[in-house]
């Protein structure tokens, strides 16, 4: 009897992979493997634990989650941010899945499978006693990751903020990783910078503070997977994937672990993002 339903456990596993194999494009389904772009140093999302040298965070974890459905490897790329979206162009790479924003301007070349709730804060170093809201950065230079949205929602924030109250407009650099933002706050070029909601619980725990953040999420947005718009069967592929993940109880075990309730949303989603 145990023998039977092992073997019938077996049959259902190999069914499972073999109608996913006929839903993936074929170069996918043959090659047996999904090129991911990544940009490794954004925690909690994906970053290197110093302990072990393996690739972890909440991105790494959800598209496993997804690739063990879909019954493929994976094969991690990894780029600065703003080399992201070139090499999923350029057919370096198959998606992207980054803490990358779905954005309308985006999705001008991009489709994108949303699977968590974010917004952008600000935040400042706790000894910057003359900073303590939102305001106080008017006339200020506020660093922000290169290639996000982060640049543009500062300018957009300060445009709508700073000015209408006769304040001077926020001066925007740019850095490449959360790691420069912090030096570039210790080090006195910025005083200011902005992160994801999804982030801050990290920039709060780091020990290159002590930092604190400046009000709640300025912006309201959604964090999504990326595919080519030419790419629609291996969207609706990982889509349909990324649903049997969250109703299987794999998402609210990956968020749970990585604390990331107040980003949990119900059910991935198509193109549903704001603009920043």
């Amino acid at each position: 009897m145990l023998k039977h339903i092992i073997g019938l456990s077996a049959v259902m596993l190999l069914s499972t992979a073999a109608g996913w194999a006929q839903k993936l494009p074929e170069r996918i389904a043959q090659a047996g493997v999904i090129k991911v772009g990544i940009e490794r140093d954004h925690p909690p999302m994906e970053y290197v634990d110093p302990a072990s040298g393996e690739l972890v965070g909440f991105d790494v974890d959800l598209i496993n989650a997804i690739a063990k459905e879909l019954g493929v490897k994976l094969e991690y790329v990894h780029s600065r941010f703003e080399g992201l979206t070139p090499n999923l162009q350029s057919k370096r790479i198959d998606l992207i899945i980054s803490g990358m924003y779905d954005t309308p301007a985006r999705r001008g070349n991009f489709d994108f499978v949303d699977y968590l709730n974010a917004g952008a804060v600000f935040f400042t170093l706790d000894k910057n006693a003359e900073i303590q809201k939102p305001l106080d950065l008017c006339g200020k230079v506020v660093t922000a990751n290169r290639g996000t949205s982060y640049p543009g929602s500062v300018e957009k924030w300060s445009t709508e903020n700073c000015v209408p109250a006769g304040l001077p407009a926020i001066q925007v650099i740019t850095d490449t990783d959360m790691a420069s933002e912090f030096l570039y706050l210790n080090q006195g070029r910025a005083v200011g910078s902005v992160q994801g909601t999804e982030a801050i619980p990290t920039v709060l725990a780091s020990k290159e503070g002590p930092f604190r953040t400046l009000g709640g999420p300025f912006t309201n947005v959604k964090l999504g997977i990326g595919f080519r718009k030419e790419d629609p069967e291996l969207r609706d592929a990982v889509l349909a994937a990324a649903e049997e993940v969250f109703t299987g109880g794999k998402y609210a075990e990956l968020i749970a672990k990585w604390k990331l309730s107040a980003s949990a949303i119900e059910k991935p989603t198509l193109n549903a993002g704001a603009a920043p």
